[in-house]
């Protein structure tokens, strides 16, 4: 069988093919470059920026812009200011994105070598700041007309500013010539003509819609609660007040319903009582023996938007209102504790094995209980001498140290210091047990004894230090 023997490729069509990889690899390269740079064809306000990068773009239309000023002609008087004093700012970073909005992607910076494109200055403009140039310069020469205004103060009344007749200018005839030479880049110049005028807002009027809201101020609400009665502050009232601009002035004052609503509502919330939920402890047998904890009945609001739409009708009508909020009760719930065997008949009624301490400032001793079964106990203590008695009432075991340097103040206000005082254990602010070397005899209270802190030996010290964790209960009594 015959091999058959491939053809040569001719010299035109490696011609070809050369040139296909030249015009290839240039392609590429043009859009590489041009990637980062603006393309052919581009031009802000006529002039071309092809090539530059996008950084050059913003800063040159950033310097052109820092250099425009408009100068404003008054009565013979010129003053130049620049664009970002009439309140013009030329947006470079914006312009320079709209230059560079083709050049996101590889076939458009391709078809840019067959259009041309014009980017037009991207401007933000603050008209206030060219109404308050032309202001002042009318104040300069002259005395400028202003309609009469009505503000509230801080007590929630309404005051008027008189008006003025006198000169103004229309002020868009210079914000129009800032404009123009913000788009352009270009000075401009604005001959500004002062005439007479009347405000618009006289006196009279303005005096007449603060009185109007100072009426609704002044009309009295109150409303009863479970225990106190609630009005709002002129202030607050006040706050429920606008006056909205009309095309002959101002208008009457109007009532915020939606805001009035929300004091009304949130003043009844106010004067609600959650209910708060009790303990009542049961023997083995699930019986109740006592009540560790009393619930109290809760109360709840049920006619707030009722009140509200009242308060609202009698404001709208220029009435005074008073009222009362009404409740629905809600009683409070009770859980169950089980208490040990026995606990019922003491001062404190633990759980089944619930660690505690009953110290009996009558007797002066301690007695560490397991439930209701002695762990330890009771051991005699000497308690707070007169004038620095130890406190009664229940308490938890919070803090303690092995050993500690006590410090305080005597009766007489002079200091102590006890150093090295073993197995304290603290269960409310600054009283603790602890052991009392310095003692040869316990049982008793009277002068003498200690600083409101509950003396002990050091057997029984340590025992309560090991024995009782953070959180026991200490119930102290007489």
């Amino acid at each position: 069988m015959k091999q058959k023997k491939l053809g040569r490729i001719s010299p035109v069509l490696w011609v070809l093919m050369g040139v296909v990889i030249i015009l290839g690899s240039a392609t590429a390269a043009y859009a590489a470059h041009f990637s980062s740079h603006a393309l052919p064809g581009v031009t802000i306000l006529g002039e071309s920026v092809t090539g530059q990068s996008r950084d050059a773009v913003v800063k040159s239309i950033s310097d052109r812009a820092a250099e425009v000023t408009v100068d404003v002609k008054l009565d013979g008087k010129s003053a130049k200011y620049t664009l970002e004093e009439l309140g013009i700012e030329v947006d470079a970073e914006a312009t320079a994105d709209a230059a560079f909005t083709d050049n996101a992607h590889f076939g458009s910076r391709l078809q840019a070598l067959l259009n041309e494109r014009d980017v037009a200055i991207v401007i933000v403009a603050d008209d206030s700041k060219a109404n308050a140039v032309v202001d002042q310069l009318i104040a300069e020469t002259g005395v400028p007309a202003h309609d009469a205004a009505v503000t509230v103060s801080d007590d929630g009344q309404f005051t008027v500013t008189p008006s003025q007749a006198g000169r103004s200018v229309d002020a868009s005839s210079v914000v129009k010539a800032a404009t123009v030479a913000a788009e352009t880049l270009t000075p401009a110049t604005v001959e500004l003509v002062t005439e007479e005028v009347q405000p618009l807002i006289s006196t009279e009027q303005a005096q007449s819609v603060a009185d109007a809201a100072n009426a609704l101020v002044a009309l009295d609400i109150n409303i009863s609660g479970r225990v106190d009665a609630h009005a709002p502050s002129a202030a607050l009232k006040a706050s429920w007040v606008s006056i909205p601009a009309s095309e002959t002035g101002l208008a009457q004052p109007v009532l915020d319903d939606a805001a009035v609503a929300e004091w009304v509502n949130s003043t009844g919330l106010a004067t609600e009582l959650t209910a708060i939920n009790g303990v009542r402890n049961v023997n083995s047998d699930g019986i109740v023996v006592s009540t560790a904890k009393e619930g109290v009945r809760g109360y709840k609001v049920n006619n707030a938007a009722v009140i509200a739409e009242a308060v609202i009708a009698a404001l709208h009508a220029g009435q005074p209102y008073a009222g009362s909020f009404t409740y629905d009760t809600v009683e409070p719930t009770y859980e169950t504790r089980v208490i040990a065997v026995g606990a019922e008949n003491l001062v404190y009624q633990a759980a089944p094995g619930e660690k505690w301490i009953d110290l009996n400032l009558g007797n002066n001793t301690v007695t560490a209980y397991q439930g209701a079964t002695v762990a330890m106990g009771p051991t005699y203590i000497v308690p707070g001498m007169p004038g620095m008695e130890t406190p009664t009432g229940r308490f938890n075991v919070y803090l303690k140290y092995a050993s500690q340097t006590m410090r305080g103040t005597n009766l007489d206000g002079s200091s102590y210091v006890a150093p090295d005082v073993p197995w304290v254990t603290y269960f409310t602010g600054s009283i603790a047990f602890h052991g009392a070397p310095w003692r040869d005899s316990f049982g008793w209270s009277g002068p003498g004894g200690s600083h409101g802190c509950v003396n002990m030996t050091l057997d029984a010290s340590k025992f309560i230090y090991d024995w009782a964790p953070m959180g026991t209960v200490v119930v102290s009594h007489y």
